[in-house]
């Protein structure tokens, strides 16, 4: 998002019950926010970065302001989320599974390869990325949602690095750059999250 050839445009307030703080007037981004940013040589790609909880009762609200101000017909949707490895089904071991790894739920009118298996029965997707999943089936929008399971509780450099495929994808593979140094780079953001966020640090 400091590349320079993104700018913000806006972004959406909520408050609920799991937001960290009390004052619903002066909300932080980092409290309850969820900021939009444009590409600048092409306008009409956005990126969503939610930072904050959306309850389930917010949930068609917040999807009828974000998307109802978009044409339906040209839209495509990529979600990226996490959930941890725990939430997995599966007849085999949690601790045999590699973690982390990736698995994808697609709307009917996504007619793109995708970069990984589909996320296999009985496991589902929860909370705002399967209401925008849902939303996209409903309205023929042609949507995927990348879920990466992981072990850890808060996001690390081998958890955002299990992404990398999803920037090859035919979508998204014109907006990412390959620079070599990509790894070191995650690794300072990550180290600084990590120190704001450790109160032993």
């Amino acid at each position: 998002m400091n590349s320079g050839v993104w700018e913000e445009v806006g972004c959406t307030k909520l408050w609920n019950e799991w937001c960290r703080t009390a004052d619903t007037v002066h909300l932080s981004p980092a409290d309850a926010f969820c900021v939009f940013y444009q590409l600048k040589s092409d306008p009409s790609v956005l990126l969503c970065q939610c930072s904050c909880f959306v309850a389930e009762d917010q949930q068609y609200q917040w999807l009828e302001k974000v998307f109802g101000s978009r044409p339906r017909k040209t839209t495509k949707i990529t979600v990226l989320t996490c959930r941890h490895v725990t939430e997995y089904k599966t007849s085999e071991s949690v601790g045999s599974l590699p973690s982390p790894f990736l698995k994808a739920l697609k709307t009917q009118h996504f007619r793109d390869p995708v970069c990984c298996s589909l996320l296999e029965q009985p496991n589902i997707a929860h909370g705002l990325p399967a209401a925008v999943l849902s939303y996209c089936q409903v309205w023929k929008i042609p949507a995927v949602l990348y879920l990466c399971y992981t072990d850890v509780m808060k996001l690390d450099l081998i958890t955002v690095e299990a992404f990398k495929p999803v920037l090859s994808c035919s979508s998204l593979k014109s907006l990412a750059k390959n620079i070599p140094q990509s790894t070191d780079i995650l690794k300072k953001l990550m180290t600084a999250e990590g120190t704001q966020s450790n109160i032993y640090t």
